[in-house]
C-alpha cells in the first residue's frame, strides 16, 4: 500500500526538458523502457517465473492552447516456467499498439481547463476504481473523451469511454460496456480537499472469465464516491468510500447457480501517514484499513466491483487481494538511507466478510476461489519488503520481496478448488529496472 493521496489534477502530461521547437511548435520525446523479472512460489506451490518487458516511444506536440501526443508500445508478460497461468498476479500477454493517442485544447492557467480526444490513461480518485495500473505488462488506456472546467480552488470533469475486452494485440480489441463519470473537487486547503465522482459502467456481455468479475460485468454498474484527503508538512491522509447500485445480469454463483437483478454494494477505506522529518533516515510511519461488501447470496447482488482499479497499489505487493469482499488492516515504515535511496516494509492481515458466499479476487480481479459454505473468514498475513534506487537522472532500480501466509480461509478456497497441494506460505520476489523521460 502507498500511504499518500494522490494529488487532485488535471492529468494534463508535463512537457519533457527535452524539448525541439520547430516555428510554433514544441515537439517532446516520450520514451520508456522498463524489463522486470518477478518470481512466485504461488499459493498452489508451484514456482513459476515471468518475464515482464515493456517499451514506449512517442511525440508530443504543443502549439499554444493544442496539444497532441502518440505514444506506441509493445509490452509483454511472458511465463518462463511449464504449467499453468499464474494464481495471482500479472497475466501473460503480448500487447503491441498504441497507449496513447489524443488531442487537447486547454487554456494557459496554472490549473488548466481542457477538452481532451483519444486514447488516454485516467486516474480518478487514489486509483480505487479507475486508475492507470501502471504496475501492470500494459498499463491502462481508455478510449474517451474528457473535459475540465477549473475555477480557482474548484473543478468539475466529464467522461465518456469505452472498455475493451482484454486481447493479445491492441488492433484486435472488442468493446464490451461503455464507462461514463463525473467529478466535482474542491480544493480548500493543502490538507484538506474534497473530491465527489460517479461512474456508470453499461456493460454490454461479459468479456473473457479472467477479468469478468463472475459475470457481473453485464448489466448496469453505477457507483457513487466521495474521497477526502490532504497532505501538508509531515502528514497525509485520505479517506473514500463508495455505493453501488444498479443491475447484474446472469451473475455465476458458488454451487453453478445463476443470478440476475439488483446490486447494492459499498466500500471504504482510510490510511494516514507521518514523516519525522528531524531523525535519522527520514522515516515515514503509515496505518491503513479497508473494507468491501461480498455477495451474501440474497435476492440482491452485493458484491462491490472495483471497476477498473490501479494494482500493486492499495492490497499489498503481491496483488492477491482486490477492493472487493475483503477488509484487512496494514501498518508500512519506510525511510530514505540516502538521497536517492528508498526502503519499506509493510505488514497487512486480509479477511472476507463473506467467506463462503462470495469469491476471494485477485488484484486484477481474477476470481482465486470460493468455497460454498466455508466458514474461515481469515485469508492470511502478508509481509512486504522493497528497495528503490535512482542512480541517475530518469533511471531507476527497484527489487523487492513478499510473504504471504495462507490463512485457514484461503486454504479452505484452494482446497475447495481442487488444487493438488496448498502452500503454507506464498513468496513474491521481483527486479526492475526502469528509464524514463
Amino acid at each position: 500500500m502507498v500511504f499518500g493521496a494522490r494529488a487532485a489534477r488535471a492529468q494534463v502530461v508535463p512537457s519533457s526538458p527535452e524539448t525541439l521547437s520547430i516555428g510554433d511548435w514544441q515537439l517532446a520525446p516520450v520514451v520508456e523502457v522498463r524489463v522486470r523479472g518477478e518470481y512466485r512460489h504461488d499459493l498452489d506451490a508451484v514456482e513459476r517465473v515471468i518475464a515482464v518487458e515493456r517499451a514506449r516511444l512517442g511525440l508530443d506536440l504543443t502549439h499554444g492552447p493544442l496539444e497532441a501526443r502518440v505514444v506506441v508500445q509493445d509490452a509483454r508478460a511472458l511465463d518462463l516456467t511449464v504449467g499453468d497461468s499464474f494464481v495471482g498476479g500479472s497475466p501473460v500477454q503480448a500487447l503491441t499498439g498504441a497507449y496513447e493517442a489524443w488531442v487537447e485544447a486547454h487554456t494557459s492557467s496554472v490549473h488548466p481547463s481542457f477538452v481532451r480526444v483519444g486514447r488516454q490513461p485516467i486516474t480518478w480518485g487514489e486509483g480505487r476504481l479507475l486508475g492507470e495500473a501502471d504496475w501492470s505488462p500494459s498499463g491502462r488506456s481508455l478510449d474517451a473523451v474528457r473535459a475540465r472546467l477549473a475555477i480557482d480552488a474548484v473543478a468539475v470533469e466529464a467522461l465518456a469511454a469505452t472498455v475493451d475486452a482484454p486481447s493479445r494485440n491492441f488492433f484486435a480489441t472488442e468493446v464490451y460496456a461503455t464507462l461514463l463519470g463525473a467529478r466535482f473537487q474542491w480544493a480548500l486547503d493543502p490538507l484538506f480537499a474534497v473530491e465527489l465522482y460517479g461512474l456508470a459502467r453499461l456493460g454490454y456481455y461479459n468479456p473473457p472469465a479472467a477479468m469478468s468479475f463472475n459475470g457481473a460485468v453485464q448489466g448496469q454498474t453505477l457507483t457513487g464516491a466521495a474521497r477526502l484527503h490532504g497532505e501538508r508538512s509531515s502528514w497525509t491522509w485520505g479517506v473514500e468510500g463508495a455505493y453501488q447500485f444498479g443491475r447484474t445480469d446472469r451473475v455465476a454463483r458458488p454451487g453453478g447457480l445463476y443470478f440476475t437483478g439488483r446490486r447494492a454494494a459499498w466500500a471504504a477505506a482510510a490510511h494516514v501517514s507521518r514523516t519525522f522529518d528531524g531523525a535519522v533516515w527520514t522515516p515515514t510511519l503509515g496505518i491503513g484499513a479497508a473494507y468491501a461488501t461480498g455477495d451474501d447470496g440474497g435476492k440482491t447482488y452485493r458484491a462491490f466491483d472495483p471497476l477498473l482499479p490501479d494494482v500493486h497499489t492499495w492490497h499489498g505487493m503481491m496483488d492477491l487481494f482486490a477492493w472487493s469482499n475483503e477488509e484487512e488492516v496494514s501498518a508500512r515504515l519506510s525511510a530514505v538511507p540516502w538521497n536517492d535511496g528508498l526502503v519499506g516494509v509493510e505488514y497487512r492481515y486480509a479477511r472476507m466478510p463473506q467467506p463462503g458466499g462470495d469469491a476471494w479476487r485477485s488484484g486484477y480481479l481474477v476470481t482465486i476461489g470460493s468455497a460454498q459454505g466455508n466458514t474461515s473468514a481469515a485469508l492470511g498475513h502478508e509481509v512486504d519488503a522493497w528497495l528503490r534506487w535512482a542512480p541517475w537522472t530518469n533511471v531507476s532500480l527497484d527489487g523487492g520481496y513478499s510473504a504471504f501466509f495462507v490463512g485457514a480461509g484461503a486454504r479452505a478456497i484452494l482446497t475447495a478448488d481442487a488444487f493438488p497441494e496448498v502452500t503454507h506460505v506464498a513468496h513474491f520476489a521481483y527486479l526492475q529496472a526502469r528509464y524514463a523521460f
